[in-house]
């Protein structure tokens, strides 16, 4: 059974927000003005004239030459009625940074006050000033700053939050409120090159006791918001421009201590120790343009990734955690404009960590000899980024990175020793160029990415292409006061390489080009046909959205086409092609609270997909609605309907055969965030028109025994029990339906049980450790093996019961299954090992991190991983758990230490 597409991912989880105090009509907001009535404040900033000392007490004779921005306006709980605690924030600016002093009034005094002290960019769930500076004066791009009263702070690169500026605040709580005073460096901006500077600001306050969102330039919560609602800051003059030039230099030191691995492995040493230096440069080559570079680069204090069992023949989605790569990512969308409900794949052209991925060419190194080293990643020689915007109006992203040729050494039956190459020698590009016109209301885009290897090494030319393209042009069309957005995007792909390299591609999940039933077609100047011969693969992709996504009333429209030949997976993220897809949607949302609720919203949703071949491959229709009610929980309820279709990918390779409708619903539920404790849990079910269903339930509980205390604890069970889960494919030239093979199925019973646990500690604002944890607990039983009577439809014969016989035997390797498909009839026999498995793992990271000075951090790392299997497929959580917990762990103990230089 195939889940409901994006079900869980498709949860708006509402975060519950406010007090449990009803709102009565008269408490209701005022209607704020439509947005093109509303004017826009200004605020014009003072050169500072005297000394300023970062110490939140706001007494230096500087501050009163500035004029106070005040006038906030409530967006929640009361849209659009004046902020209940006044604000006033003034600018400074000298020829070195822009100044902030902040004075935030609060009527119960210090009291009234909600503190919490986390790490830097973590959600700190309490009183809080932003300030957003749109430094072009474009209306589409922003940075920026946040505090709260206990000194954290958090900033971002428009949402992006790797972006990690070097810049002070300090703050302090009084008897009337709380204050804070910042200093951001102007050479850590990117600004034009005018004498005369205006810039666009925003100020937000969060009063946490009351869940109040005030706003110094307003905009409703039915409108896109952003920097094109930005009120303006004026007067910065900056003669001067300042240099911009940092020193990164770092040493890390590295130590493994391995329980696991095969002792009688000639390379197994289970207590090995390495050090290594390396370094990132920042570098203005303009006020505009900066050049960021990294040169053997270690990212050992990165979270590891959540173990996963994936039975599907899809890759798995890992997000980037590496902070080179992260920051400044937005800069290289292109092709996701996203959606609304049952959301497709966009165009993913770009997937960084694809960038020191593990190697590829394993199988050639264990082809060679049973034993072998393999470097665990592909090492990082350098890479350097050029990111920024130019005074003609064009932003600019490029990207290039250099992976060293990774050799293993292996030992052979014969005792002997050989090398083979199992990553080759690569230089990874990528180029984005956008350009803004008619103040960001029309933005013209392009891309480009190029992946070339050095395949010298023995067997790498039939596995890896040489070399990869893909190149690309969008579209984005916004108007009326950004309420309707048109986006489209096109994009060409080539991959060419040794035949034997590109007949993987064809073959890969994401298209089978094999697949022995499809329609004719011939390859021109994109491929289409099957061709074991072929050096070269293109295709293309196109993406479209239309959306009206300011109001009370929204829509979309959206269509998607990729081609059989697009492969874009050398540097980007790809699991389908050969696909095409329609989308729409209709919501409402009542963003005025009521004597029901405080927020509301409805939407539906339908979409349909199909191959080149005209096949129906998924039909959805979907409705979710979500609330956030008057003590400030919040409730989401999704239902939908997927009809039965066809699945060209079922058989991985094989017919098409028919797959059954599903019906699903799915129920989250928040409690009050402002609590000591929090807990949001769901539970989503679904069942198919064949006996298949699947059931997940979550619970997670945020605790916050102390203002620099979290803990978050995340339980959660799936059951997925599939009726056509794929086991095999054998060849037997009597199943003529199928085209001489026969393609195996079961049903599968798969459970999963896991948990994960945070927790952190933030000492003082410079000072944090966390804890990260995840037992997981999985097993998977197959049984009823069987195969379809015929493609293109539903019906499965079960051996044994339906059709033939099915005998267990035991053999020295394991379980295998004796399967004759026709009993007297000519097939012959074949058999298939036992799949069940159980599987156990604990993964577990513990980081405490100190910026010992403005920019320089250290880091001591703790990572445990241990994991277990059996040929088992029950579900026994006393034996697993102890099993797991026995289970011998892998311990990597890592110091790295960093010193930053602003040149």
């Amino acid at each position: 059974m195939r889940p409901f597409t994006r079900g869980p991912a498709m949860l708006v989880s509402l975060l519950a927000l406010g007090s449990l105090a009803p709102v009565t009509a008269a408490a209701q907001s005022t209607p704020a003005p439509a947005a093109q009535e509303r004017p826009r404040p200004a605020v014009t900033a003072a050169p500072r004239s005297g000394p300023v000392r970062l110490d939140g007490h706001l007494d230096e004779a500087a501050w009163a030459a500035a004029e106070p921005a005040t006038g906030f306006t409530q967006q929640r709980p009361a849209e659009g009625a004046p902020a209940s605690e006044n604000t006033e924030i003034r600018f400074l600016y000298d020829e070195d940074a822009l100044y902030v002093g902040a004075r935030m009034y609060d009527s119960q005094g210090g009291a009234g006050v909600t503190s919490r002290l986390v790490r830097r960019d973590q959600a700190a769930q309490s009183d809080a000033l932003r300030i957003d500076l749109d430094t072009y004066r474009d209306r589409l791009h922003f940075v920026q700053f946040v505090v709260n009263p206990a000194g954290w702070r958090a900033d971002a690169a428009g949402h992006d939050f790797s972006w990690d500026p070097v810049w002070e605040a300090a703050t302090r709580v009084d008897s009337l409120g709380w204050t804070a005073e910042i200093r951001i460096p102007l050479n850590q901006l990117r600004f034009s090159r005018d004498s005369l500077q205006t810039w666009g600001l925003n100020v937000i306050r969060v009063v946490e006791r009351k869940q109040e969102r005030a706003l110094w330039s307003f905009w409703g919560q039915n409108e896109p918001g952003g920097p094109a609602f930005f009120g303006e800051l004026t007067g910065l003059r900056i003669g001067r421009r300042p240099r911009h030039a940092e020193l990164l230099p770092y040493a890390v030191l590295r130590n493994r201590r391995l329980g696991s691995g095969d002792a009688s492995s000639p390379f197994h040493e289970p207590n090995s120790s390495a050090l290594r230096v390396g370094g990132d440069l920042k570098y203005g080559l303009t006020s505009n343009l900066t050049l960021s570079a990294t040169v053997n680069p270690d990212f050992g204090q990165v979270e590891v990734d959540p173990a996963v069992v994936n039975l599907t023949a899809f890759e798995t989605f890992f997000p980037e955690r590496r902070p080179f790569f992260v920051e400044g990512s937005s800069l290289f969308t292109f092709g996701q404009p996203g959606c609304s409900i049952n959301c497709g794949q966009g165009l993913n052209l770009f997937y960084s960590r694809r960038i020191g991925r593990a190697p590829q060419g394993s199988s050639l190194a264990f082809a060679a000899g049973p034993y072998a080293d393999i470097p665990e990643n592909t090492a990082i020689l350098g890479a350097a980024k050029l990111t920024g915007r130019t005074a003609g109006g064009y932003t600019l992203g490029l990207l290039n990175a250099v992976t060293r040729r990774e050799v293993a050494e292996v030992a052979t039956e014969d005792g002997g020793r050989v090398f083979r190459t199992v990553e080759p020698l690569t230089n990874s590009f990528v180029g984005r160029v956008r350009r803004e016109m008619h103040g960001g209301g029309l933005v013209l885009g392009g891309i480009l990415t190029s992946v070339d290897r050095d395949l010298s090494g023995e067997g790498l030319r039939s596995l890896l292409p040489g070399s990869a393209r893909t190149a690309g042009v969008d579209v984005e069309r916004l108007w009326a006061r950004r309420t309707y957005r048109l986006y489209a995007a096109v994009s060409a792909s080539h991959v060419a390489g040794d035949s034997g390299a590109i007949l993987r591609l064809q073959r890969s999940s994401a298209r089978y080009l094999h697949r022995p039933d499809r329609d004719p077609a011939s390859n021109g100047l994109f491929s289409y046909a099957y061709d074991p011969s072929a050096t070269a693969l293109s295709g293309y992709g196109a993406i479209a959205r239309l959306a009206k996504q300011g109001g009370n009333w929204t829509w979309d429209l959206n269509a998607a086409a990729i081609s059989p030949g697009f492969e874009t997976n050398d540097l980007g993220f790809q699991q389908t092609a050969d696909w095409r897809w329609l989308n729409g949607s209709l919501g409402r949302r009542f963003t005025r609270p009521t004597r029901h609720y405080r927020t509301l919203s409805f939407a539906a949703g339908a979409q349909h997909s199909w191959n080149y071949d005209g096949d129906p491959t998924r039909r959805e229709v979907l409705a979710v609605t979500s609330a956030e009610f008057l003590n400030y929980w919040g409730a989401t309820f999704l239902a939908g309907r997927s009809f039965p279709s066809l699945s060209d990918r079922l058989a991985r390779g094989g017919p098409v055969v028919g797959q059954p409708g599903s019906s699903m619903a799915a129920f989250n539920l928040s409690t009050d965030s402002r609590r000591r404790v929090t807990l949001r849990t769901g539970v989503q079910a679904s069942r198919d028109d064949d006996g298949g269903s699947t059931f997940s339930t979550n619970l997670n509980a945020t605790i916050r025994p102390a203002s620099n205390v979290l803990l978050t604890v995340g339980p959660g069970f799936s059951r997925t029990m599939n009726t056509d889960q794929y086991v095999t494919s054998v060849a037997d030239t009597t199943a003529r339906a199928f085209h001489g093979r026969r393609y195996v199925f079961a049903h599968l019973d798969q459970r999963q049980l896991f948990m994960t646990t945070r927790a952190s500690v933030t000492f003082t604002p410079d000072l944090s450790l966390e804890l990260f944890a995840q037992p997981l607990l999985a097993s998977a039983d197959y049984h009823a093996f069987q195969e379809f009577a015929a493609p293109r439809r539903r019906e499965k014969l079960v051996y044994g019961r339906d059709a033939g016989t099915i005998q267990e035997t035991q053999t020295d390797a394991g379980v295998r299954y004796v399967i004759d498909p026709d009993g007297e009839g000519p097939a012959r026999s074949f058999s298939v090992r036992n799949p069940d498995f159980n599987f156990r793992s604990l993964r577990g990271t513990g980081v405490l991190r100190w910026e010992w000075r403005p920019g320089s951090t250290a880091y001591l790392v703790w990572t445990q991983t241990r994991s277990g299997r059996e040929a088992v497929g029950d579900f026994d959580f006393g034996r697993d758990r102890a099993a797991l917990l026995n289970a011998p762990a892998d311990n990597v103990f890592v110091l790295k230490v960093s010193y930053w230089l602003g040149l």
